[in-house]
């Protein structure tokens, strides 16, 4: 998401909070800022927590886009477990063709029996490497959806700390009885929690992309093979 000059400024403010944060206990306060308090709030003071507000939806639309995705991902692992179990089958029934032949002493049924078991035993692989790859893929996007409900959690500090800053400018006295510094912290630790988030999902959608690779590569060769194919997508 991009940062705009309010939030840009907002991570400068978190980052000199938490160097005179270092030598307390680092612990938050009450951070609640009940909406009905805006109502005596200017709308020409509102900005900064009106930009809070499309942000923190932005953050809630992208946690129901990963909802969205585990699901679609849930759909497709079932159809690839699906198909490893017919790839099984066919490579068991390949086999027994190819001992039914044996048994005749033909050669050229032999070898055409275990031509098509070579086939078979190389579409199980590329099977078996699309399951491993969807079931990386389903884990790579609910670690995207932790990173999304961190995100929203960050914006959610965020909004809070705007809707306290446009109360105190307005002299709102209910300000008086919040602290700065609690916000701050809050913020700081939402930040950090976001972070770690982004480098599990990364680390996730590289395992991910690891699986896929490997699964190309498979069905590359049971197609060279002359598979059908069918489990392309």
């Amino acid at each position: 998401m991009a940062q705009s000059n309010w939030r840009r400024a907002l991570v400068a403010a978190v980052l000199g909070a938490s160097v005179g944060l270092l030598g307390g206990c680092g612990t938050s306060g009450n951070t609640e800022v009940k909406d009905s308090w805006m109502a005596r709030v200017p709308e020409e003071r509102m900005g900064s927590v009106r930009e809070a507000q499309a942000y923190k939806r932005q953050a809630a639309d992208e946690v129901a886009r990963a909802n969205v995705a585990i699901g679609d991902a849930e759909r497709a692992q079932e159809v690839a477990r699906r198909n490893v179990e017919a790839a099984k089958l066919r490579r068991d029934a390949e086999k027994a063709q190819l001992k039914a032949a044996q048994e005749t002493g033909q050669q050229s049924g032999i070898q055409s029996a275990e031509a098509q078991l070579q086939v078979a035993e190389a579409e199980f692989a590329a099977a078996k490497a699309q399951v491993d790859w969807r079931d990386q893929n389903l884990e790579a996007w609910k670690a995207q959806r932790q990173l999304r409900e961190r995100e929203l959690k960050v914006a959610d500090a965020e909004l809070n700390y705007a809707q306290y800053r446009a109360l105190k400018e307005n002299g709102d006295v209910r300000a008086q009885k919040l602290t700065e510094g609690d916000f701050l912290s809050t913020l700081d630790k939402a930040r950090k929690e976001a972070r770690e988030a982004r480098r599990d999902a990364d680390e996730q959608t590289q395992q991910a992309r690891q699986a896929r690779l490997q699964w190309e590569q498979l069905r590359e060769r049971a197609q060279g093979y002359g598979g059908s194919g069918w489990n392309r997508r």
